[in-house]
């Protein structure tokens, strides 16, 4: 359920995966739009294509394995009432393995969750803006890892608020393939690193009184679209 007067719709950005694509055909879902970006660009060129075809008031980033819990919509939408002014709101979250069991999982920080894979504070992946944050900050840099952390960082020196509720209300999955597991790009990875040195850098530079920049969104070519209509799937240039 979500505030009376909110309205939910769902954009799936599906990035250069054919059983992913094959898979969404079978959800039921009457809201649910899908797009296929035949290039490999990473999540966040993804969200930032869907997010400049997207004519909404919030925008909801939350990733495809993990799971909202009751009320991870309601709540947050809830905490921001009508107001459109820039703020960013996250919830507490439960980290799970693979086969949905929790687990103690390392953060970025070089702590662990706790042993049942509670983490009492907001991750920089998973949250909800206005428009007036996404107006303001331009979108996500074109990384394959750690571009979520480098645009709260951004906001942050921005002065755009950021609202955390002390609820666990979603469920993330950490996996071998996952951003921050994998060999490619997880902690300690040299393309995670070489990001990190470039948010430091940004630091300091904010530091020194230097405003930070608004980013034109990189955004990719997407082959084409789905929607469900009465039940079926149909695609659409």
């Amino acid at each position: 359920m979500l505030p009376r007067g909110w309205r939910l719709r769902i954009l799936v950005g599906i990035d250069a995966c054919p059983a992913t694509l094959l898979a969404s055909t079978k959800l039921k879902i009457s809201n649910l739009s899908v797009r296929f970006f035949p290039e490999h660009v990473g999540p966040y060129v993804i969200f930032n294509s869907l997010a400049c075809s997207a004519p909404s008031d919030v925008f909801v980033r939350f990733d495809a394995d993990d799971l909202m819990l009751d009320g991870y919509l309601a709540v947050q939408l809830g905490l921001m009432g009508s107001a459109l002014s820039p703020v960013i709101v996250q919830t507490w979250s439960i980290y799970v393995d693979a086969q949905g069991h929790p687990l103690q999982a390392p953060l970025s920080s070089g702590k662990t969750t706790s042993p049942d894979g509670r983490r009492s504070s907001g991750s920089d992946g998973q949250f909800l803006m206005t428009r007036a944050v996404w107006e303001r900050m331009g979108g996500f840099r074109a990384w394959w890892c750690h571009a979520d952390t480098e645009f709260m960082t951004r906001a942050a020196w921005c002065g755009i608020p950021r609202w955390v509720v002390p609820q666990y209300l979603y469920i993330r999955c950490v996996h071998l393939e996952s951003l921050t597991r994998s060999k490619t790009t997880g902690y300690g990875s040299s393309i995670r690193e070489a990001y990190a040195r470039q948010i430091a850098t940004a630091i300091e530079s904010y530091s020194w009184g230097n405003p930070p920049e608004r980013l034109r969104p990189a955004t990719a070519r997407c082959f084409y679209k789905g929607i469900i209509v009465q039940g079926k799937f149909v695609y659409g240039r």
